[in-house]
């Protein structure tokens, strides 16, 4: 019961910080910038592209680990719930007027709430988020720390965005400082939860 009700609150605080990185236009989460980019080049909606990207970062484990686990199959419908949460955040939160100030400050203590719900989805071990699934992959397959694999994950994502954004010939969709904070330190910040927030079920 106590792994379960942190899980669900990890996929909420990820989720919740997913949309209010994109209403801060500060640049969105780096490790939701394809995400992103997809759904305003495509127009379709954001968690319409995260299912798009989930199911394909679910097909990459796969293919990095040689196998199918049972893991990588509850990842697929995971993908769908957590898309529809997605989208269900993007309707109940509203626009935000602050100074940007108050924005850079809230954006700050949004990547410690991001890295929370990480390290929460990570550590109760029921199902990862594909995104969270393919590090967790990347760093067992090639024996890395969680943290410098979702570090150098992060930052991959966003060349991907930039490279997707330049070959459609639109403007970089998300893309800006906020982007390349949480590329630098959603994984250090994970690394911190890890070293002095043990959780024990």
């Amino acid at each position: 019961m106590k792994r379960g009700i942190y899980y669900i609150i990890g996929l909420n605080l990820i989720a919740f910080a997913v949309v209010l990185n994109i209403r801060y236009g500060l640049g969105v989460a780096a490790f939701s910038s394809v995400m992103y980019a997809i759904s305003e080049i495509y127009y379709i909606s954001l968690g319409t592209a995260s299912i798009i990207c989930y199911l394909l970062f679910v097909l990459i484990q796969c293919i990095l680990s040689k196998r199918i686990t049972l893991a990588y199959t509850l990842e697929i419908p995971l993908s769908f719930a957590f898309g529809w949460l997605i989208d269900l955040y993007d309707y109940i939160i509203p626009e935000l007027n602050f100074n940007i100030i108050i924005i850079f400050i809230c954006f700050v203590l949004t990547m410690f709430i991001t890295a929370m719900g990480v390290y929460l989805c990570v550590k109760t071990d029921v199902v990862l988020t594909p995104t969270d699934g393919i590090v967790k992959t990347i760093s067992d397959v090639f024996s890395i720390p969680f943290s410098t694999v979702k570090n150098t994950f992060d930052i991959s994502l966003v060349l991907i965005t930039v490279l997707l954004c330049i070959i459609n010939n639109t403007t970089l969709y998300g893309i800006g400082i906020g982007t390349i904070l949480t590329a630098l330190f959603i994984g250090r910040i994970i690394k911190i939860y890890e070293k002095y927030y043990q959780l024990n079920f």
